[in-house]
């Protein structure tokens, strides 16, 4: 009888572990990456590999993702109004973007940092 309860509360624990792990996970919000009149709302964005990231276009004229780096990022013509979901390769990578309607507009431009926790992990532990 010791035994099973032992075994039981074992079990439950290993259950809240796992609930709390998953809890952390989903509180990370994805990614958003807004165009205005201004340009890009951040320059430099930080993600994990699988995340999903959003180009959204709040300005009043049409604009249009470009890599180099990173060919999931680049998109079709965003008119105002519409929104590029993508999910982001397997990293770590770092890959740079700008918009294609404003090739000369630095504020355009925008660099992604992507980070592979369990790779960098395994990198970490062969030293």
């Amino acid at each position: 009888m010791v035994r099973k309860s032992m075994k039981m509360a074992a079990v439950v624990g290993f259950l809240v572990l796992c609930g709390c792990a998953a809890l952390g996970l989903e509180a990370r919000p994805e990614p958003v990456e807004r165009l205005d009149e201004h340009g890009v709302s951040a320059r430099l964005l930080e993600v994990e590999t699988g995340s999903v990231l959003q180009f959204v276009n709040v300005d009043a004229r049409p604009h249009q993702i470009y890599s180099n780096d990173c060919a999931e990022l680049s998109s079709t013509v965003l008119n105002p109004g519409d929104t590029y979901a993508v999910a982001i390769g397997v990293g770590p990578k770092v890959c740079h973007f700008q918009d294609l309607l404003a090739p000369l507009s630095v504020g355009y431009h925008g660099t992604l940092q992507v980070h592979d926790e369990q790779e960098e992990r395994r990198l970490a532990t062969q030293d």
